[in-house]
């Protein structure tokens, strides 16, 4: 009985074979390692905010800070919120077309990043750093710079603006980047471009070349507006197809939005690098917007408006999910018959949550579909961008007169909402209030911010930019941006 029970054993431990000893038995090989798999992923779509000196709140740059918050990046990613992009098909809108520098992660990419973290992390087999994804413009042909450096201070938002010159004698910008001294505190740019006459005379006149001025509680002059800047931003940049006129003698304007919230308050000497050519081109572009709309029959009642009877763009105290409605007919457009959308820009305030707007047209015409959705989505204050069109020129969706934009947009006006907490911070109450329609951080915005390609003017045979003349300033009175 004893020799059986030993060679039972026997049987036994050589069926169990190397599950017998554990640390024998030779480590899986992970799916995904830092260096190989997950690097080059996170340089594309994460490291150029969350790097050192950028805006994110920690680094994503070597492997222990990777290893160190891989959950969090993780949950933001698979959440949405990360990489900041909120222009996202939503049951009810899927845009026709795609949108260029679209930072979003593939269902592949984020599947590896799953892996690699599930797997345990591992470093793999080090190797040098993949080069975070380059914002800088190409072929840059000047750059302009303030003459006297601006130092935010303060928990407050401050406004600032400068005047640039270009120098120029006529000519067409196809490039544009703006490059912030300190990154920390600069948290967008709009570029306004000053036509010579009266206004430009007088406001070089007040304020300088190169020289810092508080612009918090007036209009930023100009013209139209040539761009509007965030941090993370790919530059503006056309084909010589389409293209910013310059005319001889204008002036840019940069008015710089600082958010210093207490970081550290070095100089900042924000630059533009612009890109220009001599080349005619078929289209120019400009910036323009609808909505802010507050009153009847553009603004539409909401349920409170309703107990009122008339409509008010008003977001009352404490309320978590209020909403506006605004609808904008497409006035006439003087000697144009139509302009092309070339990229789109939602803009709101501090609460916002959410924006979405439409095209409505009385009928399809050519490849434009009768209604037409646009960059709806979340919002967040701090992620602002603008969404370009990823298609040819002449397939870009139109716009003609008679056409509706259709504007929704939706706030969050209690303390559950970390926006209303840091903007009663910044002005020094403790409790939500009613917010209206208006320019400063507490005041609130509901507006559809366009980028137009408008036909160019047939070219002369002794100039390589057009005249003031030549510009559609009714177009561009009609569609004016407010400051943002």
């Amino acid at each position: 009985m004893r020799a059986y029970l030993l060679s039972f054993a026997t049987l036994a431990l050589t069926a169990c074979g190397t599950d017998v000893r554990d640390d024998d038995m030779p480590d899986p090989q992970p799916r995904a390692t830092w260096h190989q798999d997950v690097a080059p992923i996170v340089a594309e779509h994460c490291q150029s905010c969350h790097q050192a000196g950028g805006i994110a709140p920690f680094e994503l740059t070597s492997y222990d800070m990777a290893f160190e918050n891989a959950g969090r990046m993780l949950d933001q990613i698979e959440k949405g919120a990360m990489p900041p992009f909120d222009a996202r098909e939503e049951s009810d809108c899927t845009p026709r077309f795609t949108w260029q520098d679209d930072p979003r992660l593939s269902a592949t990419e984020i599947d590896t990043i799953k892996a690699w973290i599930d797997d345990g992390r591992a470093e793999g087999t080090a190797e040098p750093a993949p080069a975070i994804p380059s914002t800088a413009l190409a072929g840059v042909t000047k750059t302009l710079k303030p003459v006297v450096p601006f130092t935010s201070t303060g928990d407050r938002d401050q406004f600032i603006c400068y005047v640039l010159d270009p120098q120029t004698t006529g000519t067409w910008l196809t490039g544009l980047q703006v490059r912030p001294g300190n990154p920390l505190v600069v948290h967008h740019v709009v570029i306004t471009e000053l036509m010579p006459g009266a206004e430009h005379d007088a406001v070089v006149a007040q304020r300088g070349i190169g020289m810092p001025w508080d612009c918090s509680q007036t209009q930023t002059p100009g013209g139209f507006v040539v761009n509007i800047w965030t941090p993370g931003n790919q530059p503006m940049q056309t084909s010589t197809d389409l293209a910013v006129p310059l005319v001889a003698g204008a002036k840019l304007v940069m008015q710089l939005h600082y958010h210093p919230a207490g970081k550290p308050n070095d100089p900042d000497a924000t630059s533009l690098d612009l890109r220009t050519s001599l080349t005619w081109p078929k289209k120019m572009y400009f910036v323009g917007a609808f909505g802010n709309e507050f009153q009847a029959p553009n603004l539409l009642p909401d349920p409170d408006d309703r107990l009122a009877g008339t409509p008010e763009f008003r977001i009352p105290a404490s309320d978590a999910d209020h909403n506006e409605h605004m609808r904008i007919t497409v006035p006439p457009l003087g000697n144009l018959q139509s302009v092309q959308l070339y990229s789109v820009n939602p803009h709101m305030h501090m609460i916002g949550t959410h924006i979405s707007a439409t095209i409505e047209r009385p009928a399809a015409r050519g490849s434009d579909p009768q209604n037409e959705c646009l960059a709806n989505g979340k919002w967040n204050f701090d992620w602002q961008r603008t969404y370009v069109y990823d298609t040819a020129i002449e397939k870009l969706p139109t716009l003609m007169p008679g056409d509706v934009i259709d504007v929704k947009c939706k706030w969050d006006n209690s303390m559950a909402n970390p926006f209303v907490q840091r903007a009663l911070k910044d002005a020094g109450l403790i409790a939500p209030i009613d917010i209206k329609l208006g320019e400063q951080s507490l005041d609130e915005m509901c507006l559809e911010i366009f980028g137009f390609a408008i036909d160019a003017p047939a070219p002369p045979m002794t100039r390589t930019a057009p005249t003031t003349d030549e510009l559609p300033m009714h177009l561009l009175d009609t569609l004016k941006l407010q400051r943002n």
